[in-house]
């Protein structure tokens, strides 16, 4: 996924749109595949995420107002 594409992603969580968003075009240098090593994570913390990033970021959003009593 790209980076507006999770942007996007939390906008839609929070109920606003990209109004306000500025998105820049990479830097020359900035490396343009990243991929992800989570062995360390799986291996020590037994980390086996099975949720999408779809579900996970409304999860978080939900929790985050549920912990910090924002209403909606």
């Amino acid at each position: 996924m790209e980076i507006k594409d999770y942007s996007d992603l939390v906008l839609k969580a929070v109920g606003m749109d990209d109004s306000l968003v500025t998105y820049n075009e990479a830097e020359p240098f900035t490396t343009k595949v990243k991929t992800i090593d989570c062995s360390k994570a799986i291996r020590d913390l037994r980390h086996d995420p099975k949720v999408p990033p779809e579900e996970g970021i409304k999860r978080t959003v939900e929790w985050m107002k549920s912990v910090y009593h924002k209403a909606e």
